[in-house]
């Protein structure tokens, strides 16, 4: 039976990932789960973020069924990917930093990863560095201030002084590529492309929507009404409830 692609994300980064996933499958249902009231997850402890996230899941879940999940936080991803796989039998896609393409294109060159501080701290980012950046330097800087301002670039567009601001202790004009490791920060691409100047800016979203088209095979449904599920009623402007399709939210309480 077809059913809508499920989307978590700690709050508006995961529709970076939803451009992607729609542009390959034009006519796809969706819910978008976000958990705003927990935002940004890069300040919360492993713990937490598992609870968290598990229960934004199960709360839509609930609601209605789903023929697949996407975790498109890239600190939840690290977290709870097994133990949603382990919960649920439909596949479950998690955002993890795009080191290994990254590095793949430039394999001498000097790196940039920009995530949350917990993605930038963790065991799984320490194993794909170890795996993937022989011979490239890769540098890491870890913000949630960054994802603080992407937020807030839905209702007013941030300036290159803006992120100068949250980016001062980073070499702005040192590196070949930057890796955006949070899918909240392709929303200030913009900005960011002024300040790191030359350097190719590399997200996840394009291998995402690769995996969940693969992995379709009739599991998602079309044409169908989507859904908007938030655990606090903040978040994008109105123009996103026309762009995305998206009825009023609906508020859920996570059972923690």
């Amino acid at each position: 039976m077809r059913r809508p692609l499920l989307i978590v994300d700690s709050g508006s980064g995961g529709f970076t990932v939803l451009d992607a996933i729609r542009e390959r499958l034009p006519g796809l249902s969706y819910s978008y789960a976000a958990d705003y009231a927990g935002c940004p997850y890069g300040e919360r402890s492993p713990e937490e973020i598992m609870r968290r996230t598990m229960a934004l899941v199960n709360a839509a879940q609930s609601r209605r069924q789903h023929g697949m999940i996407v975790i498109a936080c890239n600190t939840a991803s690290t977290q709870i990917l097994p133990q949603l796989r382990d919960v649920y039998s439909i596949p479950v896609v998690g955002v993890v930093p795009a080191i290994k393409p990254a590095c793949e294109r430039y394999p001498m060159g000097t790196l940039l990863l920009l995530a949350t501080p917990q993605t930038v701290q963790g065991d799984y980012l320490d194993d794909l560095v170890a795996r993937f950046s022989q011979g490239v330097r890769l540098d890491r800087y870890g913000s949630t201030d960054l994802v603080r301002l992407a937020e807030a670039s839905l209702h007013v567009a941030p300036t290159l002084k803006d992120v100068a601001r949250v980016l001062s202790s980073v070499p702005a004009k040192s590196y070949d590529a930057v890796i955006l490791g949070c899918t909240h920060f392709p929303l200030l691409k913009v900005p960011l492309k002024l300040f790191f100047g030359d350097a190719e800016l590399i997200d996840s979203a394009q291998g995402i929507a690769s995996r969940v088209f693969t992995l379709d095979e009739d599991r998602l449904s079309f044409n169908a009404e989507n859904a908007f599920y938030v655990t606090q009623r903040s978040g994008p402007p109105s123009s996103f409830f026309v762009r995305y399709a998206l009825p009023d939210p609906d508020l859920v309480e996570l059972n923690l």
